[in-house]
């Protein structure tokens, strides 16, 4: 029995006691998780600097992008007002050039209708002498149903002695479905009565403005015009209304 409890004391060692060695231990482990506690947070601190470096620099390509784009809306903006200010000079300038053509126009006309009046008058071997009613004109105002008229009467050939007697003018059209005739006078202030007296050398105009009534509807207007004495002679006219109101077959 005692060789037995001898063997197995045999078989164990004698350890030195250091409790020193195991501070030193525990410090150099402490050490090595501050180093890499420090380790990690050096990288993380430059990573994320550098995500900031990498952030910053691509805000400043989109400020550049975007003060270049808005540089280059600001061009095309002035550019576009360019263009439209010259189109609106274009157009202005066409205008213009339209207005005067047709102001050259009308005047043309005007000058061609003086030159036939004269014509008819101082030239009896192109023309039957005595009276004549030269044109008849309608000209629509800016008031509904308003119109200007003018009428002219000249004396054709011997121009020597005074032509005078009376004209009539009748607007024949319809009103509730009848057929209706009224006189100058009853449409006109310009006018008091239904003959309406004249007496001239060369020729006479017979102005004014007429009012339609409400509901009637013009389709011709009848000119018949009466010289009394030694040129005594009967000239009777009907213009259609819409052609005076157009500006057609005014003269004869």
């Amino acid at each position: 029995m005692a060789k037995q409890q001898l063997s197995r004391f045999d078989r164990m060692s004698v350890v030195p006691y250091q409790p020193w060695r195991q501070r030193v231990v525990t410090v150099i482990g402490s050490v090595i998780l501050i180093l890499v506690v420090y380790c990690a947070y050096l990288y993380g601190r430059q990573a994320g600097f550098d995500a900031q470096t990498d952030l910053v620099a691509e805000r400043n390509r989109l400020q550049t992008a975007l003060r270049q784009s808005v540089q280059r809306s600001e061009e095309l903006r002035l550019r576009v007002a360019t263009l439209e200010r010259g189109s609106d000079v274009d157009r202005q300038a066409t205008e213009e050039v339209r207005q005067v053509n047709r102001e050259l126009s009308d005047r043309i006309a005007r000058l061609e209708e003086e030159v036939t009046l004269y014509q008819g008058i101082m030239a009896p071997s192109m023309n039957a002498e005595g009276l004549r009613v030269q044109e008849v004109r309608l000209e629509p105002t800016s008031s509904p149903n308003r119109y200007r008229y003018n009428l002219m009467l000249t004396q054709v050939g011997n121009n020597n002695q005074y032509l005078q007697g009376f004209v009539g003018v009748n607007l024949v059209g319809s009103r509730n479905g009848e057929r209706v005739a009224m006189t100058l006078a009853d449409v006109s202030d310009d006018v008091d009565e239904v003959d309406i007296r004249f007496r001239y050398r060369y020729f006479q105009e017979i102005a004014g403005d007429l009012v339609l009534p409400e509901g009637f509807i013009p389709d011709q207007i009848q000119v018949v015009a009466q010289a009394v004495g030694n040129r005594s002679a009967r000239v009777e006219r009907a213009y259609n209304w819409s052609d005076l109101e157009n500006g057609n077959n005014v003269g004869q």
